[in-house]
């Protein structure tokens, strides 16, 4: 439990100083705000005093106890950002080497017209693939992820990228329509996955599938296209959306088992030939838990060392500053006009 507890504190973000000695401004600015505040109560602060400042109290001009003193807040905060952008922060964060460099993911999506079969609540099984598949884009943000679509053949419909908003924009209007060829070209969708990702210069590299038909189309079976996925050091997560929905079950003839038995075996050899895994779902839920369970393999896999990413931190407070000093200003000279 308690390396479980350290492993966890080790990615806790945390603040660098490279120049600390500038903190000891701070003790400063305290003792000079508590000797002009006791010069004040001494009333020995020097003022001009104005006739009629009752009729201005009771004409609204007075701020309120808490609000009167919110001008020398913003220029205390003003003088405490300086000083710490002075000491030189860096925000430090500790990932390992997949998380900080990211993992290349092609997203092979079925959009036969089995995909388009209602199961359960109503959700297509392509609904159901293109929600997940949003999710899963949208929490890998340091992946360069793709997208592919496949029928009869295969088509990419966005090549690996950073961009996450437009992919996940992309998936949101996906189409069986985008594709005429009819079929299953499980085969063709892996060959695509591969070539998109054999230029790509990461160490790790992933193809996720999603169908629920049995290879009937194209010119390269799953296996041999598992086999050059495996050679240029790919893996393949398949994931089989063939729900088993209540009607799906009545109506299962030993014909339709068959089939069921061989599609299953084959994305298993998929799988296994390079070294993903294979996740049968039985319903639009499991689906999410699949790709999260994929997530989670992957971080393990190449948790490696850690690795510090720093970013420099004085630009930032620097403008903060800046901020609210133009607000005191304002303030100081308009609604907080002090008077005396």
């Amino acid at each position: 439990m308690r390396v479980l507890m350290l492993d966890w504190l080790a990615y806790i973000p945390r603040v660098e100083l490279t120049e600390p000695k500038w903190l000891w401004l701070l003790p400063v600015f305290v003792v000079v705000a508590w000797l002009r505040g006791w010069r004040d109560r001494q009333g020995k602060s020097p003022a001009i005093l104005f006739p009629g400042l009752e009729r201005l109290r009771d004409s609204g001009f007075e701020a309120g106890r808490v609000l009167r003193f919110l001008p020398q807040w913003l220029r205390g905060g003003v003088l405490v950002l300086c000083v710490f952008a002075l000491a030189g922060p860096h925000l430090i964060v500790r990932q390992s080497e997949a998380e900080a460099g990211g993992i290349d993911v092609m997203l092979a999506l079925d959009i036969s017209d089995s995909m388009l079969q209602k199961d359960f609540a109503g959700k297509s099984r392509l609904d159901a693939a293109k929600e997940v598949a949003r999710s899963f884009v949208l929490r890998r943000s340091s992946d360069r992820i793709g997208l592919e679509v496949f029928r009869g053949k295969g088509y990419t419909q966005c090549p690996l990228t950073l961009d996450h908003e437009v992919l996940a924009m992309l998936i949101d209007r996906l189409s069986p329509l985008v594709i005429v060829d009819q079929g299953t070209a499980i085969g063709t969708a892996i060959l695509i996955g591969v070539n998109r990702l054999k230029a790509s210069e990461s160490d790790h590299k992933i193809i996720i599938l999603v169908t629920d038909g049995e290879n009937n189309a194209g010119e390269v079976g799953p296996a041999t296209a598992a086999g050059l996925a495996a050679q240029s050091g790919i893996r393949i997560y398949a994931v089989n959306a063939g729900f088993r929905s209540a009607q799906n079950r009545l109506d299962r003839t030993a014909e339709s088992g068959d089939h069921a038995a061989m599609d299953e075996e084959s994305l298993r050899g998929v799988a296994r030939t390079t070294g993903g895994g294979y996740f049968r779902v039985e319903d639009p839920a499991a689906f999410e838990r699949a790709i999260k369970d994929i997530d989670q393999l992957e971080k393990k896999r190449h948790a490696g060392p850690l690795v510090e990413r720093r970013s420099e931190l004085f630009s930032v407070l620097l403008l903060s500053a800046l901020v609210l000093l133009f607000i005191e200003l304002v303030l100081s000279n308009t609604r907080f006009l002090r008077i005396p």
